[in-house]
């Protein structure tokens, strides 16, 4: 892919990024504040819950239908995977979603800013994403020390 078709995209992407995040902090200064208070395990839940939803989201089967319109099904060595389309918005927007990076950012800052609203109920959300964060690491995990000699 040639990256330079959809520089302008991505530069749309991050002054979008930026100008939310502009909007909604000094919309909302009081509620986000209380963010500067986090607790540790409540950190570590939601960066757990990140992790994980940015996984999903760029990579695993039930979110196949979200990434379709920005994808194109190719073979590559015998086996049919997905790439981000060529160029454009669809292009520009497949290659973030294909990055569990770049979804990471934006998703961390959904479950940051829904945190900051809704303590509570994110915090449940973000337990279960979390708690399916680690089972994917021990997996991984044990699957490596079975292929240790």
């Amino acid at each position: 892919m040639d990256h330079r078709k959809i520089f302008a995209w991505l530069t749309l992407d991050m002054a979008v990024f930026i100008a939310i995040n502009a909007i909604l902090i000094s919309r909302f200064p009081k509620v986000l504040a209380g963010l500067g208070d986090i607790r540790f395990l409540h950190f570590t839940v939601l960066g757990l819950a990140a992790y994980r939803a940015s996984n999903i989201v760029s990579n695993e089967v039930v979110t196949k239908p979200l990434r379709a319109p920005f994808v194109e099904e190719v073979v590559k060595e015998g086996k049919t995977v997905e790439e981000p389309k060529k160029s454009g918005f669809l292009g520009a927007t497949g290659l973030l979603i294909y990055c569990p990076s770049c979804t990471g950012v934006w998703l961390s800052a959904a479950l940051a800013y829904a945190y900051a609203f809704w303590p509570g109920r994110t915090f449940i959300v973000a337990l279960f994403l979390a708690m399916s964060a680690v089972e994917r690491i021990l997996a991984a995990m044990i699957g490596w020390f079975k292929r240790v000699p």
